[in-house]
């Protein structure tokens, strides 16, 4: 339901902003009449263009929307023969933006944008070129089609660079959005992840706030109504304090109707009721102010109440006419509360072809919740006129739509869930307890720096026993810094160590019986994905816990990861390891191990190295583990300072824990070598 709304805020203001950037030339007094006196008749294409630059500010300050169009395509097409593609794909994103929001004409505005696409390639700036894939994305999604959406997505994000990260999140959470639409789940929840770690960084809580709540829709979709709801009492609570009605309004319009679909009825009218008695203020969306018209009409409905069910369908029904509303995401919904009026009426027939209508649609639209309500209201509209046949049929399609994107999606959503959140929740709060710690001890180092320079030679003593002090206040904090991240990675490797045990023991045995009975039916397509689901939730058990340690000890385990890395990747692996089985404690093996996978880790996903080569030296009190890559190499400071690195941060932590001393040495182009040592 967020997902309309989202565009408007973060684009809203593009039209003026190219408007800014092609006036430069405008004079003091523009006289528009001779402006275009002088377009019509100048000959040479670079002047036209200099001239449009001025008329078209002009045009939109008046207010002429029925001259803008066509003069928008006169530059665009001026833009091209010049060869000037910025201004060309600048003004096509304008254009875009035009029709979006002034005319409503979808249609024109995917045109534009599939004409810049063509040229998208030749345009300089990467911020314009990631922003026309953004729109032609846009434009896909609000016609539905929302493969082609997640294609121009992932193409704008491509494109753009380190300097648009916004953008790049914006991007993230569209797709996202996208993914939702097609029930492909886990991949959605992954771009609203990283989108949200990509706004939490930025410092922009609005949209922070607009991914927990596409969470939150997302969760419910599966029916995971708990995190659901939690997520949203939150959100309301906040834009309740914000006074952002609109928002306030859509997250408590979405926990209504996971109120209804829990049965909660009560609830989900107590709600709405809330909603509505705060309709008549000016500004509110219009699209969702008929949705929550039809769903009141919806709620009676249930309660056989007639006259009330009419009489909210009739207002969402006159909304529509009179705030042009009429849009895919709405006529799914309009025919499922009409069909639903039918049959409170008894006009079964004519309920039963609405119902039809209202599946066609909701499978056009691609939402997967539209599609299952509307087999179940065929199956029970059948049922109430005697064809048992027809019934038990619509049953059986909206069975095997659940069971085919429930089933497995609810399985991985919890290995996911457990793993990603309770995980990345731990490695956090250690990155926030470390930057809590040096921003005391920056804070401190700035009062010394101060008493110091502000003192006389009198105080001298004093400063002296007051840096005395402060040394050994340091060094407590870095003793409890040090202590706290030990306590807290053991803390996680046990967590992890009990998903996996969960998982393996639970989920894992209760999926291995369904297979079993799955086996005895002839479906082959539901045995081929619960045998993939059973690989993937075994995957996940291993990465949780290196059970290979308690059978082949630290270094057979050591090895039994670089060679199915070897095995499995594009990387050639060289090894030579001494046996360090009894150099560390099973306690500190775990974390040897992870040191070994994370590094590993870092070196598929960003060296961009063809081979490897690992080396474990033993002595009588010391242990070396050398791995080198001959990859594209990387600034260690600058990665290690960047917010978003926490594997290197984890490195060095693990490390710091086992009283060891990690090196890394590379540059840019040289690869890399990462040397941990350790003594007993």
């Amino acid at each position: 339901m967020n997902d309309c709304i989202v565009w408007k805020k973060r684009f809203g203001m593009i039209v003026f902003l190219c408007f800014l950037v092609f006036s430069k030339e405008i004079s003091a007094n523009p006289q528009k009449d001779s402006l275009e006196t002088l377009f019509q008749s100048e000959m040479i294409p670079s002047k036209k263009m200099q001239l449009l630059k001025q008329i078209l500010p002009l045009i939109y300050k008046e207010k002429q929307s029925d001259a803008l169009p066509s003069y928008y395509l006169q530059a665009i097409k001026l833009a091209e023969e010049t060869k000037d593609f910025d201004a060309a794909a600048n003004w096509s994103i304008a254009l875009y933006q035009f029709y979006n929001d002034e005319t409503s004409d979808q249609d024109n505005a995917l045109q534009v944008m599939q004409n810049a696409r063509q040229f998208v390639e030749k345009v300089t700036e990467s911020r314009v070129r990631g922003n026309v894939f953004l729109k032609l994305g846009a434009a896909h999604y609000v016609k539905g089609a929302f493969d082609s959406a997640i294609w121009a997505y992932t193409n704008s994000i491509s494109h753009f660079s380190k300097a648009d990260s916004i953008y790049v999140a914006d991007a993230l959470f569209f797709r996202g959005q996208a993914k939702d639409y097609l029930g492909k789940m886990l991949n959605a929840m992954k771009d609203y992840q990283l989108a949200s770690t990509y706004y939490e960084n930025l410092g922009d809580l609005d949209y922070v706030n607009h991914v927990q709540n596409g969470m939150s829709i997302l969760f419910s979709k599966y029916e995971i109504f708990d995190e659901a709801e939690k997520i949203r009492l939150n959100l309301i609570d906040l834009y309740a304090k914000s006074g952002d009605f609109n928002e306030w309004a859509v997250v408590m319009y979405n926990q209504s109707n996971d109120y209804r679909k829990q049965g909660r009825f009560v609830e989900q009218h107590d709600l709405l009721n809330k909603i509505m008695k705060r309709l008549p203020q000016e500004g509110f969306d219009p699209y969702l102010e008929v949705l929550i018209n039809l769903s009141m009409s919806n709620y009676y409905g249930t309660e056989n109440d007639l006259e009330k069910q009419q009489l909210f369908f009739s207002t969402a029904e006159k909304l529509i006419k009179e705030k042009q509303v009429e849009e895919n995401f709405i006529n799914p919904s309009f025919a499922k509360s009409h069909a639903l009026l039918e049959k409170t009426k008894g006009n079964l027939q004519k309920a039963i072809t609405l119902a039809r209508s209202f599946k066609t649609k909701a499978m056009e639209s691609n939402n997967m919740d539209l599609i299952l309500e509307a087999h179940q209201l065929e199956a029970d509209l059948l049922e109430k006129v005697g064809d048992n046949g027809g019934s038990l049929l619509a049953l059986k399609y909206y069975q095997n739509y659940k069971d085919s994107i429930f089933g497995i999606n609810k399985a991985n959503t919890f290995a996911y869930y457990q793993t990603l959140y309770e995980t990345e929740k731990k490695e956090r709060e250690i990155l926030k307890k470390n930057q809590e710690i040096e921003k005391i001890q920056a804070d401190t180092s700035r009062k010394i720096t101060l008493i110091i320079y502000s003192t006389t030679a009198f105080l001298a003593i004093i400063i002296l026993l007051f840096l005395w002090k402060n040394l050994r206040t340091a060094k407590k904090e870095r003793s409890i810094q040090e202590r706290f991240s030990r306590e807290l990675i053991s803390s996680q490797e046990n967590e992890r160590r009990r998903i996996s045990k969960d998982l393996h023991d639970g989920l894992g045995q209760s999926l291995l019986l369904i297979k079993n009975r799955v086996a005895m039916s002839p479906d082959t397509s539901s045995a081929s994905l619960l045998d993939q689901a059973i690989e993937e939730l075994r995957g996940i058990s291993r990465s949780l816990h290196p059970f290979q340690l308690y059978e082949l000890g630290i270094t057979g385990a050591i090895q039994n990861i670089l060679d199915k890395i070897d095995r499995e990747m594009d990387i050639f692996i060289a090894s030579e390891l001494e046996n360090i089985d009894d150099f560390f404690s099973k306690e500190d093996q775990v974390h040897i191990y992870r040191i070994v996978q994370e590094t590993f880790t870092n070196i598929l996903k960003h060296s961009e190295a063809s081979a490897a080569n690992v080396t474990i030296q033993r002595e009588e009190k010391k242990a070396v583990i050398t791995i080198k890559d001959n990859g594209i190499g990387f600034d260690f400071s600058e990665k290690y300072n960047d917010f978003n690195s926490l594997g290197l941060k984890t490195l060095k932590e693990r490390t710091a824990a086992l009283k060891g001393t990690m090196k890394v040495d590379s540059e840019k182009g040289a690869g890399t070598i990462f040397s941990f040592i350790f003594s007993n």
